[in-house]
């Protein structure tokens, strides 16, 4: 079935009797295939014809269920099993299924094919072979695969991010007496940071800080950036993150009880911006150190951070950019959404709620043509419903529309919140078991299912994952982002052709369109969104073929 299909634990088999997929140049596809039945042991492997660009290059998962007893609040979805954590397999192992953890007879299996940048197009075949009994050897089934790889592809996503990295979670997903710490901690965020950048996003900070004076302000830069060089340099061997906040934050270098003075604070500006600039990371690098700042005494102050930033980065030949979590409004809006044209000049970086964007798009646009990035970010709240949202009881498509609605709205960014939120819903301290409790977040009447857990620990013995310095498990949510982005690409790489950027816009208005005035006001209406797999995929063809002709 398509990677963007659900198979649930019933989830009857279809008559699908041969895989195809497509992918462009450093593209990841995937697809699942399930099996169905009582107690047995299985075995997924390649036929010894299968071409080595696909084996080698393949990896297996096995799709596990979680179970949502507290449905997602105002979705209107159910209590039951779903599927999500990809939980890593090897080709050629035997393996147990449905076994004591699967609530039904349908196991699904993803299988994930990345194609190298450089790869030849045409098509690639190989054979999938599913023993679906080894041990009586029963069932033998040989599954024809075939990819084809288009004429084009990229080096790397255009889509800047930055998804919020709990390095408390991640240290007590950790087995008892395991020192998260030394070179321990090196390879647990260099697995960490690399699964990430494979599937488009950045943690929003590197999880190391300099030894900075608290009354100078002066950071021993020098011996943080050797620290971090590994994580954010792009030479072979290291992660190369793309996007990364400069260590400033609301509780470093100064705690919040602490009111340093301008002077310290941009001498530890100065420092950092100098080192950032000295790496060659300052292209990555943004400041951002209030969030959602309502108030105008928040603004103001965001505006003597921006200032003392731009100061700083100056003296390095540049000028850092400033995100800050709020909206430009030329003129006031009523209540705390006041006038704050006095930001124009320091914000850099606009980052809007989804759920305030489409009563901005006037200002919005206009900072655009000021040469100012826009970003977004979401969150789970009553419009759920309407709202694209990574929450697990929801369609898989919410993950993968978010690349065609940035392109179709021109936003560079997407920002969320959590990214392995596994601790309490209700703080997010502490441990919660994600694989078994997948409520993430709980304030009020609120409830929400994983809008902030888009991994799963790589460390999780019940499901035979005993080494603590793995990786991440990736999910089917964050498979499909990654989609949704690299669908991105093939909407830019068209529009860069004669004829393509109104190709883009007729494949876009198959996907979403927004039947609504567009003003600056308090209104709250979104864009519709498709919810067919199939429109997806037909966008996505017609695209890379009209890319490859253009080519040829």
């Amino acid at each position: 079935i398509p990677a963007a299909a659900r198979a649930f634990p019933t989830t009857k088999p279809g008559a699908r009797q041969t895989i195809r997929i497509d992918a462009a140049g450093n593209e990841y596809q995937g697809v699942q295939v399930c099996v169905r039945g009582g107690a047995r042991k299985v075995r997924f492997s390649w036929t010894e014809d299968s071409d080595p660009l696909i084996v080698d290059n393949a990896e297996l998962s096995r799709v596990f269920y979680i179970r949502i007893a507290t449905p997602t609040t105002a979705l209107g979805s159910r209590r039951g099993w779903y599927p999500d954590p990809l939980v890593p397999r090897e080709f050629g192992a035997v393996q147990t299924v449905p076994g004591a953890v699967n609530p039904g007879p349908t196991t699904p299996f993803y299988v994930l094919v990345h194609v190298p940048l450089g790869t030849a197009p045409g098509e690639y075949r190989a054979t999938l072979r599913v023993e679906n009994d080894v041990a009586r050897e029963g069932e033998v089934v040989d599954i024809p695969f075939v990819l084809r790889v288009w004429a084009f592809g990229w080096e790397r996503l255009s889509t800047r991010t930055a998804f919020s990295v709990n390095q408390e979670a991640m240290a007590s997903s950790l087995p008892a007496g395991f020192k998260f710490a030394g070179r321990n901690k090196d390879l647990i965020l260099t697995n960490f940071y690399t699964m990430m950048k494979q599937h488009g996003v950045s943690p929003i900070h590197v999880h190391y800080m300099p030894k900075v004076s608290k009354s100078s302000g002066k950071a021993a830069a020098d011996a943080w950036a050797d620290r971090v060089a590994p994580f954010l340099d792009e030479d072979e061997g290291c992660v190369g993150l793309p996007d990364n906040r400069l260590p400033l934050l609301r509780y470093f270098p100064w705690s919040r009880s602490l009111k340093p003075s301008s002077a310290a604070i941009l001498t530890y500006l100065t420092d950092m911006t100098r080192v950032y600039k000295e790496r060659g990371w300052h292209q990555k690098a943004y400041i951002y150190i209030l969030d959602e700042t309502t108030r105008r005494s928040e603004e103001k102050q965001a505006e003597r951070y921006a200032r003392l930033a731009h100061k700083a980065s100056a003296r390095s030949g540049y000028r850092i950019k400033f995100l800050l979590t709020d909206d430009p409004r030329p003129r006031s809006l009523g209540g705390v959404k006041t006038a704050n044209k006095f930001l124009y000049d320091d914000v850099d970086v606009w980052a809007l709620r989804y759920y305030y964007f489409f009563g901005r798009v006037p200002a919005v646009r206009e900072r655009k043509r000021a040469g100012k990035e826009i970003w977004w970010y979401s969150y789970t709240n009553a419009s759920v419903r309407k709202n694209p949202s990574f929450v697990i009881d929801k369609p898989h498509v919410d993950s993968r529309v978010w690349g065609w609605m940035m392109e179709e709205w021109n936003v560079d960014g997407l920002l969320n919140w959590g990214f392995n939120r596994w601790g309490k819903a209700t703080t997010g301290s502490g441990w919660r078991d994600p694989y078994r409790d997948p409520l993430s977040f709980s304030r009020g009447k609120l409830r929400s299912n994983g809008c902030t857990c888009l991994a799963y620990p790589g460390y999780y013995p019940r499901y035979g994952l005993d080494d603590p310095t793995a990786a991440p498990c990736s999910s089917l949510r964050l498979e499909m982002l990654r989609d949704g982005l690299e669908e991105r690409e093939y909407l830019r790489l068209a529009k860069g052709y004669p004829g393509g950027a109104s190709l883009a816009r007729q494949t876009l208005a198959t996907i979403t369109q927004f039947p609504y005035r567009i003003r600056q006001a308090n209104v709250f209406v979104f864009p519709k969104y498709t919810q067919k797999r199939s429109r997806f995929d037909a966008a996505r063809t017609t695209l890379a073929r009209f890319i490859e002709a253009q080519q040829g």
